[in-house]
């Protein structure tokens, strides 16, 4: 990874988690899939595991009822 692109993702995780998640969202929409290849399933794994670590943090921030 060039030091550019990781100089980005430091800025990135900078971010407040709703600034994260705008941008994280403008990357989706720019990102073509038919641009690279199918992810495998240890990719698959570690992206699941990310995401559930992220629903886990809201759930941990959210008021009860």
């Amino acid at each position: 990874m060039s030091t550019k692109a990781q100089a980005v993702l430091e800025g990135f995780r900078s971010l407040p988690r709703d600034e994260q998640y705008t941008v994280y969202e403008m990357i989706a929409r720019f990102v073509v899939p038919g641009d690279y290849s199918p992810l495998s399933d240890d990719d698959l794994t570690v992206i699941a595991a990310q995401t559930f670590s992220l629903l886990d943090e809201e759930e941990s921030r959210a008021q009860s009822r």
